[in-house]
């Protein structure tokens, strides 16, 4: 999918649903401005900003972009596809399956040297294990440097973002109770 598509869907979703960015922003845990920009293709969307954008506007994540689907409980290395939304840097590979009563979502990020996510806050709790490299969560204005090894598990409903704060790729396994899958078929 492309990045102007992202937008398009985004723009076009929440005119549908008779909404205001401020509406969605204060909905979704994010800023107007950056909704906007988001609109416009001048930034990159996350997977979990998408999610809280999808529940404010009532529509299932997939109608905004096309994931892989997980239908088995096993995930194996080198079998797994490896997805970006539009045309942001972040690289995502689908760790879980979906099914009635699933409380747990888990992705593999990658993300380049320089990366920094938006500042979101949604529901549920989060949970990141660094695989390689070096990242730090910011949460509500704390730092949390992690390397290799290192995790964080948080209430995601207060404001954070993550950032590559080394000179690598970085690569996490993140778990989150927000809802990240729904696995029906793009309209």
């Amino acid at each position: 999918m492309t990045v102007d598509r992202i937008g398009e869907r985004l723009r076009r979703y929440r005119r549908a649903a008779n909404k205001t960015l401020n509406q969605v922003a204060a909905e979704s845990g994010l800023t107007a401005s950056f909704l906007s920009q988001a609109e416009r293709n001048l930034t990159g969307v996350s997977i979990s900003s998408l999610a809280s954008i999808a529940k404010s506007l009532g529509v299932p994540l997939n109608t905004l972009f096309d994931q892989p689907p997980q239908p088995e409980p096993d995930s194996h290395q080198g079998q797994r596809v490896r997805y970006t939304i539009g045309g942001q840097p972040l690289a995502y590979e689908r760790l879980s399956s979906n099914f009635p009563g699933n409380l747990i979502n888990a992705v593999k990020m990658s993300m380049p040297a320089g990366y920094q996510s938006e500042l979101i806050s949604h529901e549920g709790a989060e949970f990141a294990y660094v695989l390689s490299g070096q990242i730090t969560y910011t949460i509500e204005g704390r730092n949390y440097p992690l390397g290799p090894g290192d995790s964080v598990h948080f209430d995601a409903g207060k404001p954070h973002f993550l950032a590559n704060s080394g000179n690598d790729v970085a690569e996490v396994l993140t778990v989150t109770t927000m809802g990240l899958f729904d696995d029906h078929p793009t309209p």
